[in-house]
């Protein structure tokens, strides 16, 4: 089976790229900067560099892998430029989409969108896939819109597409604008240079769903064989957690005494207080389930800091 992977070098592509290779699925990859590969899976996949939107590098890139899978992971979650949410996130999958058309083929594809979707949720109530869609950032409604854009190619051109709705992934390679990276960066720099006391953090309160992205990129490989295409499917834990309570976990594995401070500029417009979710439709169709506790990610997350501020001046 070959497959091909858009974002193949951000936190989730590179996750998803090494199940599949060690699921004996040929790989190709599509990335702005597919520098940001680790050598060692660079060497197993081909790749394509180009801007999503780039409707001649992607044609080139379909054309010469022919897939019959295609995990669309490809957008940006944080910009201070809100245009390039739309720009990238939704004209991105247009052309990727329009693409495929021209060339005729007709790959099973999954658009891996987000829980931010549902903006604020139901409180402790799971949401379900059901759940009327209310985003509240504009990453959120690209994220809408980048779904509907998916389902629109579904049905006129009879394009198997399916769309996971993750909720908020964590594991090792997570970039440090998100707040549990962060988090462990800052001890692992801590722990290194012995002259920082103090960690900086944003409002600790809001409590979401997390899922490692190893478990998260089982989920999607599960999802392309057995989900029906035309359906979201939630990848989540179906519990919430505080940003504190992670917080907490990270610096009992340390012995580090470290003080917090919140910084104003960490604080987020249109934060969502809490999300929780229901993952009934994605066990019924698939039998998936999550097998990495919170606690081993962030622990594997720390460690992968550890390793990067140990091989930096």
């Amino acid at each position: 089976m070959n497959t091909l992977i858009t974002g193949i070098a951000g936190f989730t592509g590179i996750h998803l790229a090494q199940y599949a290779l060690a699921n004996g699925t040929q790989v190709a990859g599509f990335d702005h900067a597919p520098g940001g590969l680790p050598p060692a899976l660079a060497d197993k996949v081909s790749l394509y560099s180009g801007d999503i939107r780039n409707q001649a590098v992607l044609k080139r890139a379909l054309a010469e892998t022919r897939p019959d899978v295609i995990y669309h992971l490809a957008g940006i979650t944080k910009s201070k430029d809100v245009e390039k949410f739309y720009e990238i996130n939704v004209l991105g999958t247009v052309a990727l989409f329009e693409a495929i058309v021209e060339l005729g083929l007709t790959p099973k594809v999954l658009v891996a969108s987000s829980s931010a979707v549902y903006g604020k949720g139901l409180g402790y109530r799971p949401i379900t896939e059901n759940f009327k869609l209310r985003p509240a950032t504009h990453y959120a409604v690209s994220k809408v819109a980048q779904e509907t854009i998916a389902y629109r190619y579904h049905l006129v051109y009879n394009i198997p597409i399916i769309c996971t709705r993750a909720f908020n992934l964590i594991g090792p390679r997570q970039s440090p604008v998100l707040a549990c990276s962060a988090f462990a960066r800052q001890i692992a720099l801590a722990e290194r240079t012995k002259q920082i006391d103090t960690l900086v953090t944003g409002d600790l309160s809001p409590r979401r769903d997390f899922v490692d992205v190893r478990d998260a990129v089982r989920a999607y490989s599960l999802v392309v064989k057995s989900g029906k295409p035309g359906l979201a499917y939630n990848v989540c834990s179906q519990q919430a957690i505080s940003i504190k309570q992670c917080l907490d976990l990270l610096l009992e594995m340390t012995s580090i005494p470290l003080k917090t401070i919140v910084a104003p500029t960490n604080l987020q417009v249109g934060d969502v207080p809490i999300q929780i979710g229901c993952a009934a439709r994605l066990v019924k169709h698939t039998g998936w389930r999550p097998e990495i506790t919170l606690e081993q990610s962030l622990a594997d997350l720390l460690d992968y800091w550890r390793q990067q501020v140990k091989s930096q001046p």
